[in-house]
């Protein structure tokens, strides 16, 4: 009696674990800004746009490009308040919510309609490239200043997360952690 007892706690426990590796693999990491974040995956294969359906009233902000092609919000991704939508062959990592509440994206931007936010127009950016090397920190200045940035293309092995190991001020793009990247500057 007791083997079987031992038997079926080990097929209870067998069946379980894929579950749990399951769950795991939808919830994001720890971020230490903005809590437990939801991440979602959205891939565009073929060119083709696709809409991904998910509660975005927190807010989605883009925490890993997987294309080689460009992720620019507004562009080639954004999201509505029934999912993200990807096209031109982006694929990427979304963060849902992001610990803020329900205001979503519009508050955050301050309601700012320039390029990246708004109708998705081309209105002005560059593209620049800022790299951590030896995991260290380093502050890549941007002539003319920076309104906005947005994570266009990772360049490195090592993660780079908003706010954990890339960033920006006024004045330029700055990266830590290892994070080698491609930045769409506003």
């Amino acid at each position: 009696m007791t083997m079987t007892r031992w038997m079926l706690a080990c097929l209870l426990i067998a069946a379980a674990l894929p579950q749990a590796a399951f769950a795991d693999s939808r919830r994001g990491h720890e971020d230490r800004y903005y809590g437990q974040e939801q991440v979602l995956r959205c891939e565009s294969h073929d060119k083709r746009s696709r809409h991904c359906p998910a509660d975005t009233r927190g807010g989605v902000q883009l925490v890993r490009q997987r294309s080689n092609a460009a992720c620019i919000k507004g562009r080639t991704w954004g999201h509505d308040r029934r999912g993200v939508w990807v096209s031109h062959g982006c694929r990427a990592d979304f963060a849902l919510g992001g610990g803020r509440g329900h205001r979503g994206d519009r508050y955050y931007d301050r309601y700012d309609d320039r390029y990246g936010y708004g109708d998705g127009y081309d209105r002005g950016h560059r593209v620049v490239r800022c790299e951590s090397r030896d995991q260290r920190s380093r502050f890549c200045h941007v002539p003319g200043g920076v309104r906005n940035a947005e994570l266009q293309r990772v360049v490195s092995d090592a993660r780079c997360r908003y706010g954990y190991s890339w960033g920006f001020r006024r004045d330029g793009i700055w990266v830590d952690r290892g994070c080698r990247a491609d930045f769409v500057v506003f």
